[in-house]
């Protein structure tokens, strides 16, 4: 009866944390959708815009109970996540240009430029058709500069228990908060148009339970227990993609997205 009693209390945990508004992912966060980011409609061209980096400087470690604490809390490039957001979005918006590894393709087009400037030798043939010029890289209009700026730990932290007769759970619940700031530079004279900030939570999740039960000659104990963290990874995204579509909104708005 004890035992049976401690499985209700580690169920009834584990209903109540899903129960919760920002718990964990119930599927895998491979397969989460990503719900379309709610925008005006297009100007009447796409903006040229350049993202050089998108990086941590928070400088916040990841837990690990280790005596160096080596990972970082957030991943140290976000670019991806700003490059993902922005190729999600409809058509007409964004022209968006390659800058962060803007080196190497410079490096890229000289070599194309002296491979189409050899000189042939005589009664050579171009087996590809004529020789054509590399056209010219187009110019970023509005850069997109963007940074997480702060991963707040524990900002809420809601702890459970109950036991009895030898049988009991627990459980505790702990949020953190990752905030991401994005803004937008004029090329042309330098001045920022607009910045947006977006926070999103990271919940953690641990559960456990355990039952004792004595008999004539010896004791028994049982305990279990389970821990799930929601992806920062997923929460990130979730940020870049909310502040991109506010500063969009705002630039729309105010006159410069166009």
């Amino acid at each position: 009866m004890r035992l049976t009693t401690g499985a209700l209390l580690v169920s009834g945990l584990l209903l109540l944390g899903g129960c919760v508004d920002d718990g964990l992912p119930s599927v895998k966060p491979t397969v989460l959708p990503k719900e379309e980011i709610a925008l005006p409609p297009p100007p009447q061209r796409p903006l040229a815009v350049g993202v050089y980096s998108c990086i941590d400087t928070t400088g916040q470690r990841r837990p690990t109970g280790a005596p160096q604490e080596l990972s970082t809390a957030v991943p140290l490039d976000c670019s991806p996540y700003l490059i993902d957001a922005i190729q999600a979005l409809r058509p007409g918006y964004v022209y968006l240009v390659e800058r962060e590894h803007v080196d190497d393709l410079l490096r890229e087009r000289q070599l194309a430029t002296l491979a189409l400037n050899s000189i042939d030798p005589p009664g050579a043939e171009h087996p590809q058709g004529p020789v054509k010029h590399l056209a010219t890289l187009r110019v970023a209009e509005i850069l997109l500069v963007g940074q997480v700026v702060a991963y707040d730990r524990a900002t809420k932290q809601v702890s459970t228990g109950l036991a009895i007769g030898g049988a009991g759970g627990d459980g505790t619940l702990v949020t953190d908060l990752i905030t991401f700031s994005l803004r937008a530079v004029a090329v042309q004279t330098g001045q920022v148009l607009g910045q947006t900030t977006a926070t999103k939570s990271v919940t953690s999740l641990r559960v456990g339970g355990h039952s004792t039960q004595i008999f004539s000659a010896s004791i028994m104990e049982f305990e279990v227990g389970g821990a799930g963290n929601e992806a920062v990874g997923l929460a990130l995204s979730a940020a870049v993609r909310s502040a991109l579509g506010g500063l969009i909104n705002q630039g729309i708005h105010d006159g410069w997205w166009s």
